[in-house]
């Protein structure tokens, strides 16, 4: 059964407590070596700059917000809770340049394909209901033999490396044209963390993608299917993973329930392919 897209970054946090001691010493290490890198960022960030952009963001809602300018929420002040988040989407911006594209890309590669091997989850073609209520499934090896030899294994690397690259840059830009909206009390931080986590959206399950070697076409039409569901998980993952210190490790366990929706979402599949198998060994018969 499929949950509710908003209940797989909690379970990600589940299943991280329940099972790390068995996803291995390189994972641990990882997520070790991912927090280091997380503290000596963001300490230094928060000790540095933290003074003064407070001090900015005071002067700019005593003059442009001034019935803001009091409201207190736990009993600390709006602008305090503006150059938190400011200061949060800053350290977020730094860690992902440090560690770079690459390296978490790596680590969480293998945390996702673990997750699915653990629940015996074995991803298959693409299945899917037409308007006329046909089953249809993608024959994988009839796509790579349309496309040729272009679309053989180095191929299809290079083409994940260049995408991978490409929409990298495109969220860090992303990320520096919003980061000015953590200035506007309340409604800043909430319309960076949509913008950021909507964009993010189609990125979700792009290792099951190519796990089910889907085509572009095919990506787009399931992503369209299922957009309210990819944005909620996105949004949600985005703004867990801006949480200081502790963001990193909300990267991982993001990881992990997109793992374990794709495994829900593949056990739905499952079902259409055995049904389909079912239709055509009746009608040989």
């Amino acid at each position: 059964m499929v949950l509710p897209a908003p209940a797989y970054p909690v379970m990600g946090v589940i299943y991280l407590a329940r099972n790390i001691s068995l996803l291995g010493p390189q994972f641990i290490r990882s997520l070790c070596w991912a927090l280091g890198v997380a503290v000596s960022t963001i300490t230094p960030l928060v000790a540095l700059t933290f003074k003064y952009q407070n001090r900015l963001i005071t002067n700019v809602m005593d003059s442009a917000f001034p019935k803001l300018a009091g409201i207190k929420i736990l009993g600390i002040g709006i602008q305090t809770w503006s150059t938190m988040f400011l200061t949060m989407g800053e350290s977020s911006l730094l860690v992902a340049i440090i560690m770079g594209e690459v390296f978490k890309k790596e680590k969480t590669k293998g945390l996702f394909q673990s997750v699915l091997t653990k629940d015996n989850v074995q991803v298959g073609p693409l299945a899917r209901i037409t308007d006329n209520g046909v089953i249809k499934v993608s024959d994988t090896k009839e796509a790579r033999s349309h496309h040729g030899s272009s679309s053989g294994p180095h191929h299809k690397a290079v083409e994940r490396v260049a995408a991978s690259t490409s929409h990298f840059g495109q969220r860090m830009g992303l990320w520096l044209v919003t980061l000015p909206l953590n200035f506007v009390p309340i409604a800043g931080p909430m319309a960076f963390c949509y913008i950021n986590g909507k964009a993010r959206s189609q990125y979700v399950h792009r290792r099951y993608f190519d796990m089910k070697e889907m085509t572009q076409p095919e990506r787009d039409e399931w992503i369209k299917t299922r957009k309210s569901e990819y944005t909620t998980f996105s949004v949600i993952a985005q703004g867990l993973e801006l949480l200081p210190l502790v963001g990193i490790l909300f990267g991982f366990t993001n990881t992990i329930g997109a793992a374990l929706w794709a495994a829900d979402l593949e056990r739905q599949q499952y079902e259409l392919r055995s049904r389909k198998n079912h239709e055509e060994a009746s009608s040989r018969t």
